[in-house]
């Protein structure tokens, strides 16, 4: 038993280390295209950003998982400071408009 929780775990993290590394190739692919022509300094300021959108993207409550799933279907190809822009004013405006 002890020993199928294990590599459950371990199966656990090779996969979300994998899709890590799957989202960390997309933005740096995209950050080239998109800002390549401006050196290499705003490709990395593009990458540092979007890797920081992701992680803050990842702590946003489930509750707004429809919010967020909307903004990734419209934003993601902007990258994911955008879809995390979306997101968030999503949210604040949600939360606006329940005080109505």
């Amino acid at each position: 038993m002890r020993w199928s929780v294990i590599v459950c775990g371990l199966s656990m993290m090779v996969s979300a280390a994998v899709y890590a590394e799957d989202v960390k190739t997309e933005i740096i692919s995209r950050c080239k295209s998109q800002m390549g022509q401006y050196g290499a300094a705003m490709v990395k300021a593009c990458v540092d950003q979007d890797l920081e959108a992701v992680d803050k993207i990842g702590k946003i409550p489930e509750k707004y998982k429809a919010t967020v799933s909307r903004c990734m279907k419209q934003m993601r190809k902007y990258g994911f400071s955008m879809v995390n822009a979306c997101a968030e004013q999503g949210i604040e405006a949600d939360q606006a408009l329940s005080k109505y």
